[in-house]
């Protein structure tokens, strides 16, 4: 396929457990995702299309061979079924196979956010967003809650908002996972000796993996419409984990 350069540097976060007894300060990483920046994989060379059976076409780099371009096509469109086109194709992930669960302090008391005001414009988006999300079943109305969360509407480079939600007090009271990050530069050594270089990306990554039942009232946001819960993982929870990039 076309060779592919991202816009940006990855960025690589550690993860330390606070103690107990010491004071909450959240990092900018605990605040939710890079919001406002549409970064995306650009192509560094020519692309030709190629036309699949369902209707849908892809592009493939003209950099590629003749024996590599007659390998990998037939793959791609023996495979379309593997490949999702919108939210609504993402089968998911089995909940017994993985699930998100939140660990909360046990001395932790609900928050209920205060209502921020929106905007008509920013309201009327939170609309599109929160029915796009609620018609492919990512979320749920609640009708009643204990954490609620106020929505952020940033606007993204390409001028559409973005919708997230102020996890910031559900974050407090949740401790960090010291869990081991892989390091970056075995990673790369990883590579070495291979020939192709994937960057298939997993669409709305978080979006496969779904909430503990437990939990997903914890993950309650309020809009000027109704109050909605997550029935899988949404952006912005501490201890998510670090997916592929996710289109959103």
């Amino acid at each position: 396929m076309a060779s592919l350069r991202p816009q940006l540097p990855i960025q690589q976060t550690n993860h330390i457990e606070r103690p107990l007894d010491s004071s909450i300060a959240l990092s900018g990483e605990d605040r939710g995702p890079k919001i406002g920046l549409n970064v995306r994989l650009e192509p560094v060379e020519d692309t030709t299309r190629v036309e699949l059976p369902n209707g849908h076409s892809i592009n493939l780099g003209t950099g590629l061979n003749s024996d590599e371009r007659a390998t990998i096509t037939p793959i791609l469109i023996n495979s379309t079924n593997l490949f999702a086109w919108s939210a609504a194709d993402l089968p998911g992930v089995d909940p017994q196979v993985a699930s998100h669960k939140l660990s909360i302090y046990k001395e932790a008391r609900y928050v209920s956010q205060k209502k921020r005001k929106l905007g008509e414009e920013r309201r009327q988006a939170a609309k599109v967003e929160a029915d796009k999300l609620l018609s492919v079943g990512f979320i749920e109305e609640a009708q009643y809650t204990t954490w609620l969360s106020n929505i952020v509407l940033v606007k993204k480079a390409n001028g559409k908002w973005r919708m997230c939600v102020d996890y910031t007090d559900l974050n407090k009271a949740c401790p960090r996972d010291a869990y081991p990050l892989p390091n970056i530069d075995r990673l790369v050594d990883g590579v070495a000796g291979n020939k192709v270089l994937s960057f298939l990306d997993a669409y709305s990554g978080y979006n496969q993996i779904p909430m503990a039942t437990a939990d997903m009232h914890k993950t309650a946001f309020i809009t000027d419409d109704a109050k909605y819960f997550y029935r899988v993982m949404p952006f912005g929870l501490k201890n998510r984990g670090n997916l592929p990039a996710t289109n959103g």
